[in-house]
């Protein structure tokens, strides 16, 4: 990735030493106390050495006594966007904009943040000015023609890609751009002749290489596309998308062992790769290695229980190690959800035929014999194992449960230029409703608050018993009471979850580790990368 313009400023300043101060110590320091210089230092300093959420509370510190500085909001919410919380971000950003909107990077950083919840039209906003500020920075004109490609606006992408070619000769962007917008038209010998163009450029360009592969592959030129696949990975050997496209493209040529490989290190850079377990699983099965191939179909069905192709894929491998009750649970979890798919019928009768169950197996032969009847002209099934195709990952059609999966193109995430990348100290924290501390509790009941701890119990109480729009209700309630309550807004957020309403947790979560709840943010990492599946 490319560096981003400015904010390699965070990581030039001089160690200092970070003192860890609870964080209702902080909120106890009396405004006098604070040299405000020296909290930015120390929370620049700490964000620097990653400890993003240490850095959050000395840029609270400075924001409560100085609230009109934009510095401390742009920090912050460059600390929001390291841990994913890329809401949060945005809201911080446009509070330094509202105190400075002359600094480009603060709209930069938010258009990064809008790309990472999808809202392209917000960031094309951002992109379109600060291109103003910095007309010279490659990587931002890159960004917001990336932007275009992802709302349609593709005329416009592609007049962005002129600039960048003009501007920019000697760099491959401008190219492989433009052959991005002809494969989103589906012109694709226009596309293969930019990326040439690209490669002529720079020959060592990886995403031309990656996009020459990938358009070689859809045209069955598996051996040619192997050739640049192999450029790539060596130029990025960590990117697990060009092994599972080149191990489709060895199965193609009957090179199951590469295939094997390619399939194993995709895994070891991305175990929960869904592609790669899934053609792993099929490969395995084609050369006679059930109880592995299970092994992947189970990590599967783990992560997505509804994918019906891995649960029928199962199925036959049970079947075929003897597990027939296994196989006949699968089957009929398939054929509940695809009542038209006979050939689940055939296999589920021929497994319960394996287990004395004659009366089940009529009853599914008969079924099926009826359905054949009832179509003119038959009903096409597959009857063996055969050598297929790739399908494409989008689609759903049940008669492909034997072919590999590929990688939509048009699906593939595109490579916007930034450093930002999202860490967090521990992700596996559970999404459990939080108490008050004993501290918080005293300092309440010192303020002659118990009637907003007792809300909040009485709030608490209501969503243990599944009452949770009531309990919303009473967490909403303390929250105006005291804007300052970090658990109430972690436990709505929490609430707003199991509603499925994501675009009112994110901020109550983000809130409540702005407030020093920091796994929320494992959590809002947890469903920002939920919601991107």
């Amino acid at each position: 990735m490319k560096k981003l313009h400015g904010i390699s400023s965070i990581v030039t300043f001089i160690r200092v030493a970070v003192i860890a101060i609870p964080l209702w110590g902080l909120a106890g320091i009396s405004h006098a106390q604070i040299n405000t210089d020296r909290m930015m230092n120390i929370a620049r300093n700490a964000l620097a050495y990653d400890d993003y959420v240490l850095s959050i509370s000395y840029f609270n510190l400075v924001i409560n006594y100085k609230p009109y500085l934009y510095e401390p909001y742009f920090y912050r919410g460059v600390a929001k966007f390291y841990l994913d919380d890329y809401s949060g971000a945005a809201l911080d950003c446009t509070e330094a904009i509202q105190r400075n909107p002359y600094f480009p990077n603060t709209y930069e950083l938010r258009g990064l943040a809008y790309i990472n919840m999808e809202r392209f039209p917000e960031a094309i906003h951002d992109y379109r000015i600060v291109t103003e500020m910095s007309p010279d920075l490659r990587s931002l004109w890159h960004n917001l023609a990336l932007c275009y490609i992802e709302t349609d606006s593709l005329d416009r992408a592609d007049s962005i890609s002129d600039i960048i070619i003009k501007r920019w000769a000697k760099q491959a962007d401008g190219y492989s751009l433009k052959a991005q917008v002809f494969l989103q038209r589906k012109d694709t010998t226009a596309a293969e002749a930019c990326i040439d163009q690209a490669l002529e450029v720079d020959k060592f360009n990886l995403a031309a290489h990656s996009a020459k592969a990938n358009i070689q592959m859809s045209h069955e030129q598996y051996s040619e596309a192997i050739q640049h696949f192999d450029e790539a990975i060596r130029l990025n050997p960590k990117q697990a998308g060009n092994l599972i496209n080149r191990a489709l493209c060895h199965y193609h040529l009957n090179h199951y062992r590469e295939a094997m490989a390619d399939y194993d290190r995709a895994l070891e850079l991305e175990p929960k790769n869904f592609v790669g377990h899934y053609n792993r699983g099929l490969l395995r099965a084609n050369v006679g290695e059930d109880n592995l191939a299970i092994e992947d179909f189970n990590f599967i069905l783990s992560i997505d229980p509804d994918d019906m192709m891995a649960t029928f894929n199962r199925a036959t491998l049970l079947e075929n190690i003897g597990d027939y009750r296994g196989a006949i649970r699968d089957y009929t979890t398939v054929i509940n959800e695809f009542p038209k798919f006979l050939y689940g019928y055939e296999r589920r009768a021929a497994a319960r035929r394996m287990i004395g169950d004659n009366a089940g197996a009529n009853r599914d032969e008969e079924h099926v014999l009826k359905e054949q009847i009832a179509h003119r002209y038959g009903y096409s099934t597959p009857t063996s194992r055969q050598k297929n195709k790739t399908r494409k990952k989008s689609q759903v059609n049940l008669d492909d449960y034997q072919k590999l999966v590929e990688e939509d193109t048009q699906e593939q995430e595109p490579q916007y230029e930034s450093e930002y990348r999202g860490r967090v100290q521990n992700q596996e924290q559970e999404a459990k409703l939080m108490l008050p501390n004993e501290n918080t509790i005293q300092l309440y009941k010192a303020a002659g608050r118990n009637d907003l701890l007792n809300t909040f119990q009485q709030a608490f109480q209501q969503a243990q018993a599944g009452n949770v729009n009531e309990a919303i209700e009473g967490f909403t309630h303390v929250i105006q009471e005291n804007d300052h309550f970090a658990e109430a807004y972690f436990n709505r957020g929490i609430l707003h979850l199991l509603l499925d309403d994501t675009p009112h947790a994110i901020p109550d979560l983000s809130k409540a580790g702005e407030l020093g709840i920091y796994q929320a943010y494992n959590i809002i990492k947890k469903n920002q990368n939920i919601k991107k599946k």
